[in-house]
């Protein structure tokens, strides 16, 4: 990772690297990306290093839930999320807990979350 970045949550006990600075970046609207502050940005699983206690959850709300989303154990910010099904090669990191230098010029798309039932 030579061109790997790092962060951690705001206490200090979460660390996440990631391989680089993503591409773009995803806004979601849905209730669980709005109360948990989250600004996705996406990478293999096995390119992320996670460091720390986080405690998770799956919405119990939808049909199909496929996320588990990751926040630290101590001081709540929210910090990624994982797929359920292990095959699913991709994992969100939230870039806010990242320097904004590195994603200031970053294409942020946004995304129609309330609409989805998954």
């Amino acid at each position: 990772m030579s061109s790997a970045l790092s962060a951690t949550c705001h206490c200090g006990a979460v660390g996440i690297t990631i391989p680089a600075a993503p591409d773009y970046l995803n806004d979601c609207n849905c209730s669980l990306c709005v109360t948990r502050g989250g600004l996705w940005a996406y990478f293999s699983p096995a390119a992320v290093v996670i460091t720390g206690e986080t405690r998770g959850y799956v919405r119990a709300d939808l049909k199909a839930p496929a996320l588990r989303t990751h926040w630290c154990a101590h001081c709540g910010s929210t910090t990624h999320w994982t797929a359920l099904d292990p095959a699913y090669e991709r994992m969100g990191v939230n870039i806010r807990l990242f320097d904004p230098a590195i994603y200031a010029s970053v294409e942020i798309r946004r995304v129609d979350g309330r609409s989805w039932d998954g």
